[in-house]
């Protein structure tokens, strides 16, 4: 083999040694533009400071989310009130002098007409009324006829003692001398005593009667249908 042979082989192993390198350096440069393209095309605008959310409406509450809300009460008002006064209705007081005759005898009825009283102011101040009596009203001694007993047709009350019932032949809580007025419902006839506790006083109530009272607390109440001695 000649040099000039051995020169040519070696020539055409550095020509492909050249076109390779040629080839694999294109290569290399194709990738590289592309990145430079990627590099080189217009980057997306990001947004550091975007606007407030502003909401038109309230927002819509969550139906698994359960809200509760506390009601605070104002503590109640610690003004103290002024006591109230009581007012007492006075009792209507009957004008005595109207029911008087004789000085100290004091003579009415009740508005039925059913009983005739009386109040007297002697030593000892005496109130009582005829009338018709209870059928249960207890029975009394007769006044014509000893150790007999009969309907009372007087009930008495002497102040300081016990009222009671008798059988009086002298009617003397009618009064004589002038007709008696009738009491009305509800008056108080008072009449002071011949002592410091010897007053008295009667009044009518339509459902209950008749009642009469000493400042000590003995009196009674008498109906044609019911009666009380105490």
């Amino acid at each position: 083999m000649s040099a000039f042979t051995v020169y040519a082989g070696e020539m055409n192993r550095v020509r492909a040694f050249v076109v390779l390198a040629s080839a694999l350096f294109a290569l290399a440069t194709a990738g590289c533009g592309g990145d430079n393209d990627a590099a080189t095309a217009p980057l997306a605008t990001v947004d550091t400071n975007p606007p407030s959310v502003v909401r038109t409406s309230a927002p819509t509450p969550n139906p698994m989310t359960t809200t509760s809300t506390t009601t605070t009460s104002a503590p109640p008002s610690t003004t103290s009130a002024s006591p109230s006064s009581t007012t007492t209705a006075a009792v209507p007081t009957a004008d005595s002098a109207r029911y008087e005759g004789d000085a100290g005898f004091y003579y009415f009825t009740t508005p039925s007409g059913k009983f005739e009283c009386a109040i007297f102011v002697t030593e000892s101040s005496v109130a009582g009324c005829h009338g018709d009596f209870p059928s249960t009203a207890p029975k009394v001694e007769g006044s014509g006829a000893p150790n007999s007993t009969v309907a009372p047709n007087t009930i008495e009350l002497t102040a300081g003692s016990k009222a009671r019932f008798l059988n009086s032949g002298d009617p003397r809580f009618h009064r004589f001398d002038g007709s008696a007025l009738a009491l009305p419902y509800g008056e108080v006839l008072t009449i002071p005593g011949s002592g410091s506790s010897n007053g008295l006083m009667c009044h009518v109530e339509e459902k209950t009667g008749v009642t009469c009272a000493d400042q000590v607390g003995h009196g009674f109440t008498v109906s044609d249908g019911a009666f009380e001695a105490r």
